[in-house]
């Protein structure tokens, strides 16, 4: 490498009268990733390590190949410019950021490339070199990812998940009781300790629960003996949590299977503690546990849309209290399903019993369990047999009542029409045969119609009408190969934004509003990739995240793909909730356009990368499938 430029210093601390020197470094030490996140105490340990150098507009800083280890470069002012050695331009990096390290320009490619940098301005630069930069990255983990050649371990370096766990809510020491104690000695117990819900435990494993419910459905109502043993009213082999688990992921179970207490166990499967809905209910506030509640205890369709306005309110709460896009994604998902029962509750008390089984599917986002702070509805309804002209009637009349309760509750009708109330309610026969037609002769509407069908998930009703359908049809389309090949063509439809020397690529919508769409340049790809995989493996999984990691266990794909994958989901999800947050925060219209230039260049880095990760997955499937 060659460069030309004034040696301003040798290393800042061969010359601590220079305080302007040294002030400078420091600052720009502790605004530039990775540095940013150290101590000041660190940042003063590691001025020795760097020499601070000036240069002039045009100065060539020097071409780097990748290969010979150059040490870092540090922008502590000014401006260069990134080119390949023919002098075709790559990027523009400023004050905080770092070159020198070996840089992926074009992320569907395996490898780096050399580059050459030029001073755009007046600039100053740091250096620091080889020997010193490897004795950071050894005490750095992080340093070590923001450096490496490979997109995703920058990402998984990145990203940190919502930390607080079951075991930051000091619970309270718990009791127990035994299964063959008499229904009365277990309410009195209850009684004595002042406690609705009573865990039952026999050669000191959990083996049921009893709560108050139980009592008031199950003695009371049905006039049962006292002196009979609660283990015939209670719930045997509940379902519990570790200590160690995360608040939300004990919220999303309670909201999931509509529960108000959960035991905590250790590794033997002795209870430890218990987390009752208003442990949780006091953890955060406003809480989507309390939102769920209300709404199930609806009396009327009005309440309910009242009630689902809260709803990205509550949603941005968690954002601002660090939850992530998985956590928030699967949290909004199930504040739908709750909406979506209660309306079919509703529904049914007006229109009276339904004349057969049916089940409620959802699809898209919402099956996913991936939705955001908006989102319409997709949504179908499975019927047992085929109807006659009386009980078509009734279910056109259901599906209507539900699907317009949706669009008051804010979950605006599907522009293609991908509800229940349109054609999309058929007997299970009629579904089967409507996806073998799609499998066996697939054209682009087809394919178009099985990218959103194919991410289903049961929401009400008879959930084994879906199963059936489901295993049905994932068995035959595993054998399909010309179908899922044009599906594969159908995933690639939406690129990652990235476009000529790793530039973003930016578009405008209806409202003249310009940015990077990150739904269709960046989740969407991501979830495409995920669907076909997960139909090559016949994997019943629709979560976007589950799918990739199924299909890794499955060989479908390689493993360390599949994480990087996620990974890039995460950061891609992470980025536009946040916008979107900010959006609702301001009363603005929620959109999924972002400004590259509101993003830090550190993020835009980021974001360059999880895309890059998208574009050379895309690449790979087309070889698969040599389209």
């Amino acid at each position: 490498m060659a460069k030309t430029g004034q040696l301003l210093i040798h290393t800042v601390a061969d010359d601590m009268s220079t305080d302007t020197a040294q002030t400078k470094l420091l600052h720009a030490l502790s605004v530039s990733a990775p540095f940013a996140d150290l101590s000041p105490t660190e940042h003063q340990a590691l001025l020795a390590h760097w020499a601070l150098s000036a240069f002039s507009k045009g100065d060539k800083v020097g071409l780097f190949d990748g290969q010979t280890d150059e040490g870092l470069w540090l922008i502590v002012s000014g401006e260069v410019e990134l080119t390949t050695p023919a002098g075709e331009p790559l990027e523009t990096r400023g004050e905080g950021e770092v070159f020198g390290h070996a840089i992926v320009f074009d992320p569907s490619q395996e490898g780096h490339a050399p580059y050459q940098v030029m001073s755009q301005t007046e600039t100053e630069l740091a250096h620091c070199p080889p020997s010193a930069l490897a004795a950071m990255a050894k005490q750095s983990p992080m340093l070590t990812a923001f450096l490496s050649r490979r997109l995703g371990d920058r990402l998984r370096a990145l990203h940190v998940g919502h930390r607080d766990r079951l075991s930051d809510l000091n619970l309270k020491p718990v009791i127990v009781g035994q299964p063959d104690q008499t229904i009365q000695q277990a309410a009195q117990l209850m009684s004595q300790h002042g406690i609705s819900s009573l865990p039952l435990v026999e050669g000191g494993r959990l083996v049921g629960i009893a709560t108050d419910r139980d009592f008031r459905s199950k003695v009371l109502a049905k006039g049962l003996s006292p002196s009979q043993p609660i283990e015939t009213i209670m719930t045997p082999s509940p379902l519990t949590a570790k200590l160690d688990d995360q608040i939300d992921d004990a919220m999303l179970m309670m909201m999931q299977k509509a529960i108000h207490h959960l035991p905590v166990v250790n590794e033997q499967g002795a209870v430890v503690g218990m987390v009752s809905a208003g442990d949780l209910l006091r953890t955060q506030a406003p809480h989507p546990l309390q939102l769920a509640r209300d709404i199930q205890r609806a009396s009327d369709l009005e309440t309910v849309v009242r009630l689902s306005k809260e709803g990205p309110g509550v949603l941005s709460g968690l954002v601002h209290q660090g939850s992530e896009v998985t956590e928030v994604g699967r949290i909004a998902s199930l504040l739908t399903d709750t909406i979506t029962q209660r309306l079919l509750a509703l529904a049914e008390e007006a229109l009276g019993p339904a004349p057969m089984p049916w089940c409620w599917v959802a699809f898209g986002s919402q099956a996913r369990m991936e939705q955001g702070l908006i989102s319409d509805q997709d949504n179908g309804l499975i019927l047992a047999n085929t109807p006659n002209e009386e009980e078509a009637e009734y279910f056109k009349a259901l599906a209507t009542w539900v699907c317009d309760g949706l669009n008051d509750c804010g979950y605006v009708y599907c522009n293609g029409g991908v509800m229940a109330m349109g054609q999309w309610r058929m007997s299970l026969e009629a579904w089967q045969s409507t996806f073998y037609e799609w499998m066996r002769q697939p054209d682009p509407q087809s394919v178009m119609n099985c990218s959103i069908f194919f991410d289903q998930r049961a929401v009400a009703g008879h959930a084994e009408l879906l199963a059936t359908l489901q295993s049905r049809v994932l068995e035959h389309a595993k054998e399909a190969s010309i179908f899922l090949r044009f599906l594969a063509a159908e995933s690639m439809r939406h690129h990652p934004a990235l476009g000529l020397f790793n530039r973003f690529v930016q578009e405008t919508d209806e409202h003249q509003q310009k940015g990077i769409n990150l739904k269709k340049g960046g989740v969407l790809p991501i979830v495409d990739l995920a669907r076909v995989r997960a139909l090559e493996g016949g994997i019943h999984a629709v979560h976007t995240e589950t799918r990739l990691s199924e299909a890794a266990k499955a060989g479908v794909m390689n493993e360390h793909d599949a994480d990087d994958l996620m990974h890039a989901l995460r950061f891609i999800g992470n980025v536009r909730l946040k916008h979107q947050v900010r959006q609702y925060d301001q009363g603005q219209s929620i959109d999924h356009l972002i400004e590259p230039d509101t993003l830090s260049r550190l993020h835009q880095r980021y974001l360059r990368s999880a895309f890059g990760i998208v574009k050379r997955a895309q690449v790979a499937l087309a070889s698969r499938y040599q389209l």
